[in-house]
């Protein structure tokens, strides 16, 4: 009796085990690793475009991946300027404007977006004519 009761004790910290490393690798595949070469390099689009009068520009379609979850958006031209995404289903609607800063921070422009999904990112001109807006982003 007392070895089958060592045997099924036995078993159940095996099962133990094993479910708390089926969890752990389970987690691993979560967000968080998802992510892991979100906002670095080679990015999923870079642009450059020079505004004379326009208001804004539509840039790309674009197809989100697995690689972030957000679409994410960086100034590499010294200018602030505003972004915002147009999924392709809600066309012409913004989803919301983000301020995109000069300094080269990284700003996320849309946030738990579905892979597979896909948009165009607005860029707005600002108040200057005849200026260039250019950036890196990464979905």
């Amino acid at each position: 009796m007392r070895t089958t009761l060592t045997r099924i004790l036995l078993a159940f910290a095996l099962l133990a085990t094993f479910g708390a490393v089926g969890t752990a690798q389970a987690s691993a595949d979560g967000p968080i690793n998802a992510a892991a070469g979100c906002r670095a390099a080679p990015y999923s689009a870079s642009f450059s475009t020079y505004f004379e009068t326009e208001g804004s520009v539509d840039l790309g379609t674009y197809t989100t991946t697995s690689q972030c979850n957000d679409i994410n958006l960086r100034s590499t031209s010294g200018t602030s300027y505003s972004a915002c995404v147009v999924f392709i289903k809600y066309w012409p609607n913004c989803n919301y404007t983000t301020p995109v800063p000069a300094s080269g921070a990284w700003v996320n422009i849309a946030t738990d977006v579905k892979d597979g999904t896909r948009f165009v990112v607005r860029v707005f001109k600002g108040g200057r004519n005849y200026v260039t807006h250019s950036g890196v982003m990464d979905f």
